[in-house]
C-alpha cells in the first residue's frame, strides 16, 4: 500500500495557525522595541553575510520597472532595491517597522519608496513589474491566496525568500518532541512542495553558506530555543531542551555553536508563463 500524500496546503496552515496561538502578545513587530531589535539583526547580517537573494533580485530589475515589496520590514530590501528601480511599494502593517523604514529612506534621500501599512490580505495595490516577499509569508494561514494575490499584483515576476530547515538540526529535534513534526513552522520545504501543487513549477535557488547562530552560555541557547519555538510562557519542556542542548552545542572560542546551519531559500516563477502553460492543455 502507497504511503498517504502529503497535503502541503494543508500543512502551512496548520504550522500557521500554531505559530499565531503561540506567539505571546508582547512578541510582536508593532512593539517598537522589538522592532528596533529586527533592525539590529538586519544590520548585523547584512554585515557578516551577503544577501544573495537581494542581488539577484537587483541583477533581474531594469530602472524603468516597478516592485512591490510584501510584509517589507524595515527596509532591508526596499532601500537598497528603491536605488535601482522607478518606484518600491511597501506593504508592511506595523507602524514601528514602517517608522524606521522612512528613517532609513530619508537617510538616503529617497523619495520613490511609499508604504501601505496594512496586512498583504487587506492591502489593495496596482500591479507592479515585480513583487518580492522575504519571510513575510509566516504568518499568513492561507498560503494559495497569498500567492494568487501575488501573482495578480506582478506583471513579470513573483520573488520568494524562504528559511531551509535542516532535517537533523536541534531546532527539528525539539520540535518532534513537543508537537510531532520536526517542521516547528512554515518553511521552504513546504512552501516549494504547496506552489507545484498549485501548479507553479518555480526556479530554486540555496545559498552556499550556511549561518550558524551562536550563544554565550547553555542557558541563553535555552531561552533562544524556545523563543523560536513558541514556548517562552512555559516550563515544561525545559529540563528535555537543556538536556539536547548540552548534548548538541559545540564549545568553541568561548561561545556555545549550533549545528543547525540555517541557509536561504530562494523561488521565482513568472506568473503569465504559468498562465500559457495551462492554457494549452
Amino acid at each position: 500500500m502507497l504511503p498517504k500524500e502529503t497535503d502541503w496546503l494543508a500543512l502551512w496552515k496548520e504550522l500557521a495557525l500554531a505559530q499565531r496561538s503561540q506567539r505571546e502578545a508582547g512578541d510582536s513587530f508593532a512593539n517598537r522595541e522589538r522592532a528596533r531589535e529586527f533592525e539590529a539583526g538586519s544590520r548585523r547580517k547584512s554585515r557578516e553575510k551577503k544577501n544573495v537573494f537581494l542581488e539577484s533580485v537587483k541583477r533581474d530589475l531594469k530602472p524603468d520597472e516597478t516592485v512591490l515589496d510584501i510584509g517589507g520590514g524595515t527596509g532591508r530590501l526596499a532601500v537598497p532595491l528603491a536605488k535601482v528601480a522607478k518606484k518600491v511599494t511597501v506593504v508592511e502593517p506595523a507602524k514601528a517597522m514602517s517608522d524606521i523604514l522612512l528613517e532609513k529612506a530619508r537617510e538616503e534621500g529617497l523619495k520613490n519608496i511609499t508604504i501601505v501599512q496594512k496586512t498583504w490580505e487587506e492591502a489593495e495595490v496596482e500591479p507592479h513589474d515585480v513583487a518580492v516577499c522575504a519571510h513575510a509569508m509566516y504568518g499568513s494561514t492561507d498560503f494559495a491566496g497569498f500567492v494568487h494575490k501575488m501573482e495578480k499584483s506582478a506583471r513579470r515576476r513573483c520573488y520568494l525568500s524562504l528559511r531551509l530547515i535542516p532535517p537533523n538540526g536541534i531546532m527539528a529535534e525539539i520540535s518532534r518532541h513537543v508537537y510531532g513534526n520536526s517542521n516547528d513552522s512554515p518553511n521552504f520545504i513546504i512552501a516549494y512542495n504547496a506552489l507545484y501543487s498549485m501548479g507553479i513549477l518555480a526556479s530554486v535557488l540555496v545559498e552556499e553558506d550556511a549561518f550558524q547562530w551562536t550563544s554565550p552560555d547553555i542557558e541563553s541557547a535555552l531561552d533562544m530555543a524556545k523563543r523560536h519555538l513558541y514556548l517562552k510562557s512555559t516550563n515544561e519542556y525545559d529540563e528535555y531542551i537543556r538536556s539536547v542542548l548540552t548534548c548538541r552545542l559545540a564549545l568553541k572560542d568561548g561561545s556555545y555553536v549550533w549545528p543547525d546551519g540555517m541557509r536561504g531559500a530562494y523561488v521565482w516563477w513568472d506568473p503569465y508563463q504559468k498562465e500559457e502553460q495551462f492554457a494549452k492543455h
